[in-house]
């Protein structure tokens, strides 16, 4: 297995800096200003401008240069050129700085996955069932019985599946006392149709129909018991570097001696924010954290050193995280990299999923920026101020714009007439097409900005000593935009 070295990553992190030190503002620039701070002027360079002038070079610049990629036929040289800059810096493209799973430890391929969806999406399902894999596997082949605490439980979709499929203690640890509790109840009645479904999930993975749900099938072994609970338990706490892992599990495990310092997997599936960098700085801590297994999301979440902080969400919750969760390894900090709120919640756009859609921006996007200039001729004292959300169900620009002065509480805006929002729409009418590519050329830095995220937190790992730390895809990016896991092994003591 080929190592990813401290000096290589370094290089790497310094290719994405290249590439993203002159866009910082472009990456970072809000939709919502598209039209009253002319993007597509300040922020793309002449020459791409100049190569696209008509709203039939957009169309065909969509469709040769991302739906199709096929090169647009040389029409666009200088957008080929700007893209595949980007494309480069990918991890996609850069597989010695990843490593798959058959390269960690002998993948036993015949190992039962079962598909159980009844309780989950599709998308979950794929995720639940490649994550417990993996971590089933790091417990196996790390040669040391281990408990498993799984931080940012939710609803217990991944601790229940350790749990009750692998037999593995876990304890599901979240922050929201509500979830610990749903958690549990889900767990339960799990467990009670825990021998029916995987009946079912076998006969599918043999190609057979299993019958309804609710009729026994004659083949079911009616004496088998259902898996025990008492491999999975949940409590309520806010994870910091200074939380007692080992003193929890004692709590809640009562076959462990208090004196006992068991050794703990640390995992976690799609943590949000923070908490996907407090857990390494958990298992740095902490030296009974002899594993982890992370795989972060919400990027948008994460505290800046360097950048100034925007809090949106769960205020409280996040005045509560001490630590910085980017840049996380002293290169970087050394450097002062700072990326700021609308850079990272780009890095959590999925390109893959976009393009394998073929989707463009909900037209929702383009009437905000309608709303925008609205806002600058009626309430210029609001520009930039007003927070409208998501809105369903509107037919039209007129509908839309009374459903945002309904949900503002704005009847300044209320009292637009439709014949000057049919003006507006008129006159903007050829910039909702050059928003598209706008947005399409934006999207494509998703992929580097994440990049930056994820090879700072290994760096981080690599810098402390942990040699064996990994980089793995692990999910279809189509199914799952978040589909990279941080691993990390801790050598035997």
């Amino acid at each position: 297995m080929s190592k990813v070295g401290v000096a290589q990553l370094q290089k790497r992190l310094d290719g994405l800096l290249t590439l993203l030190n002159p866009h910082w503002d472009f990456v970072n620039c809000h939709m919502v200003n598209y039209l009253t701070d002319q993007h597509w002027d300040v922020f793309l360079p002449e020459a791409l401008r100049k190569e696209v002038s008509c709203k039939e070079d957009v169309n065909l610049a969509i469709e040769g240069l991302f739906w199709q990629g096929d090169k647009a036929g040389g029409r666009f040289p200088e957008w080929l050129c700007f893209l595949e800059k980007g494309q480069q810096e990918r991890l996609a493209l850069h597989p010695e700085l990843l490593t798959s799973v058959e390269e960690l430890f002998e993948w036993q391929e015949n190992a039962a996955q079962l598909s159980i969806r009844e309780f989950m999406s599709a998308k979950k399902c794929h995720e639940v069932e490649s994550t417990a894999a993996l971590v089933d596997h790091l417990l196996k082949n790390y040669g040391q019985d281990c408990y498993i605490v799984d931080a940012g439980d939710g609803k217990g979709y991944l601790s229940s599946r350790l749990a009750l499929q692998y037999g593995h203690r876990v304890l599901g640890i979240d922050a929201n006392a509500e979830n610990t509790q749903n958690a549990l109840s889900r767990n339960r009645k799990l467990q009670r149709a825990w021998n029916g479904l995987t009946e079912r999930a076998e006969l599918q993975s043999q190609g057979i129909t299993p019958k309804r749900r609710g009729k026994k099938s004659p083949t079911r072994d009616t004496t088998k018991s259902a898996p025990a609970l008492e491999n999975y338990k949940t409590t309520a706490r806010f994870i910091t570097t200074e939380l007692n892992f080992g003193a929890l599990l004692a709590d809640h495990f009562y076959q462990l001696p208090q004196s006992d310092n068991p050794n703990i997997c640390l995992t976690g599936l799609h943590t949000c924010g923070n908490l996907a960098a407090t857990c390494l700085q958990v298992f740095h801590a902490q030296k009974d954290c002899r594993l982890l297994c992370n795989i972060g999301c919400c990027y948008h979440l994460l505290k800046e050193q360097y950048s100034q902080q925007e809090f949106f969400g769960n205020k409280a919750l996040m005045d509560m995280q001490t630590d910085h969760g980017f840049p996380l390894s002293q290169y970087l900090q050394e450097r002062q990299v700072r990326m700021g709120r609308n850079a990272r919640m780009l890095a959590a756009q999925s390109i893959e999923r976009t393009l394998d859609a073929k989707e463009l921006p909900n037209v929702s996007l383009y009437y905000r920026a309608l709303l925008e200039i609205l806002v600058c001729r009626h309430a210029p004292q609001l520009k930039n101020e007003l927070q409208v959300g998501r809105l369903r169900k509107f037919e039209s620009f007129h509908e839309y714009i009374q459903k945002c002065a309904t949900k503002l509480d704005a009847p300044w805006l209320a009292a637009i007439k439709e014949d000057e929002l049919q003006s507006l729409l008129q006159e903007y009418a050829l910039d909702k097409y050059y928003l598209d590519l706008f947005y399409l050329l934006r999207m494509s830095f998703a992929p580097v900005l994440e990049s930056l995220i994820l090879l700072d937190r290994l760096l981080y790992l690599k810098e402390l000593g942990y040699e064996r730390s990994y980089l793995i895809d692990l999910f279809d990016p189509v199914i799952s935009p978040r589909h990279f896991a941080i691993v990390s092994i801790k050598p035997l003591t």
